[in-house]
């Protein structure tokens, strides 16, 4: 009988496969087995997943992914829990996640290309550039200086368990150890204004909420109201467009989303159609990206994954449709 481990100890021992997964040099790679019987397979999304097109509905469309029971709806913070203690057996992850390796999981291979590009930048007031024009050069700073491995390991020391660390030390550590600030920055005196950045509700937008912030503080008299973890892209971008935020980190594709625009895999195609129609359509500014791109992923726990010869989203399509045609045996 295989002995389960618990979350936290799936953790302790997945610490090091961090360096290979943030690399992107394991992860969904293993040997091939053919697809057999096996379990009912239970999916856990977060509720944006559940009905975005580039989520569980269009890979219904493109992949006939089914499963047995609708999929659970669960928060971003907590599927990886959720996977790790077997409550659910699939989850929509994110590709800069550093729990992917922490917890020893498997990320599957879109073989049908279906998840668009989702390189990462700051989506600004036009209103905002105007009354503050040096901000677009300071966010400019940003631009490229965040691979998706930096990314990755960003989210572990905030994400890691026993000793995580705060956001803000994560975000002024980095700032500092690119001398994108001076060592002995501190926060303006407000005398030029106010203006509000906002984030979602998971880690690596807690990070960049903190990273845009402290960089505007430290280097203009602009003082930063912080509102992070909001509860997700609709509010953020009803913030953005109603005045109650001035800058927030978007994805490439969930602005297409946004732009009920065709989902497109090509970063460049992608970032031209959302500058031009972002700031047509709502006078929102579509800034430089920041070097990395955090597409969206279905996870399974490594060994379940291996064990049931399951590579790429069309073998957990297949599978599922093996099993709802054969019954558990």
């Amino acid at each position: 009988m295989r002995r389960r481990r618990t979350a936290g100890g799936l953790l302790a021992a997945g610490l090091a496969l961090l360096l290979a997964g943030c690399a992107g040099g394991s992860v969904g790679d293993f040997d091939e087995t053919p697809l057999t019987s096996g379990p009912v397979l239970r999916a856990g999304f977060d509720a944006e997943f559940l009905v975005r097109p580039d989520g569980y509905p269009g890979l219904r469309a493109t992949y006939g992914l089914e499963f047995a029971a609708e999929p659970e709806k669960i928060g971003p913070r907590a599927m990886y829990e959720a996977l790790a203690a077997r409550t659910v057996d699939v989850i929509c992850g994110f590709s800069t996640d550093a729990r992917i390796a922490a917890y020893d999981l498997v990320a599957l291979r879109d073989d049908r290309a279906f998840f668009p590009a989702y390189d990462a930048a700051p989506l600004v007031r036009a209103q905002t550039l105007k009354k503050h024009p040096q901000l677009e050069a300071l966010l400019g700073r940003l631009a490229g200086t965040l691979s998706a491995e930096t990314m990755c390991r960003l989210n572990h020391e905030v994400d890691r368990g026993e000793g995580a660390r705060a956001p803000r030390d994560v975000a002024r550590e980095f700032l500092l150890a690119r001398k994108l600030i001076a060592p002995d920055a501190g926060p303006g005196d407000g005398s030029a204004g106010t203006i509000a950045v906002g984030g979602k509700n998971f880690t690596e937008q807690d990070i960049l909420v903190e990273m845009t912030a402290i960089l505007i503080e430290s280097s203009a008299n602009i003082r930063v109201e912080r509102k992070a973890s909001m509860a997700g892209t609709l509010d953020c971008f009803q913030a953005i467009r109603g005045g109650d935020l001035d800058v927030y980190a978007e994805y490439a594709g969930t602005a297409l989303v946004i732009l009920e625009r065709d989902l497109v895999s090509s970063p460049a195609k992608a970032h031209a159609i959302v500058r031009a129609e972002m700031k047509k359509r709502f006078d929102l500014a579509w800034l430089e990206p920041f070097g990395f791109s955090n597409s969206y992923a279905l996870v399974m726990r490594r060994a379940d994954a291996e064990a049931l010869g399951i590579r790429t989203i069309s073998d957990l399509a297949r599978y599922n449709r093996r099993r709802s045609a054969g019954g558990e045996r």
